[in-house]
Formats: structure tokens, sequence, C-alpha cells
């Protein structure tokens, strides 16, 4: 599933952009710290509900969080 794939690798870009530990993003995203590592590590498919509070939190949209380019690169193509 590359989506999920996409999502782990912006969630952790995003939040390492914002200088963040899994603790504060998640409490910043109203989601659980251990909801946010299962994320980042591939090993869950997410709620629809979970993305939209990253994304809203974030300032992208879901269709950024979840974007894979063509060329199979995975990253925020924004």
């Amino acid at each position: 599933m590359p989506e999920r794939v996409a999502l782990a690798k912006n969630l952790k870009k995003i939040r390492k952009q914002m200088h963040e530990s899994q603790i504060e993003f998640a409490a910043h995203c109203d989601i659980s710290t251990e909801a946010l590592s299962l994320l980042e590590r591939e090993k869950s498919d997410p709620k629809l509900s979970t993305i939209q509070k990253v994304a809203a939190y974030t300032g992208h949209t879901v269709s950024d969080l979840l974007n894979v380019e063509e060329s199979g690169a995975y990253g925020l193509y924004i």
C-alpha cells in the first residue's frame, strides 16, 4: 500500500521539520503517541479522522500527506 508508506515518511518528515517529539506532535494532533508511532513505522492503517487531524495541525491537505510521486519517491511535493 503506497499511501501507507507515503504517509509514514511524510509524517516523520513534517514532525522533524517542526522540531517536535512524537509526544508533542501527537498531543497537538489530538492522537495517541502510540498511534503516531505505528503510523510512522507503517504498522497501521490510519482512520481518515486521524489523517484529517494531522493535516489540520500541520496546514497540509490529506492529499499532501498521502502523496506519492510517480517516480516512487516519497515526500511532500507541494
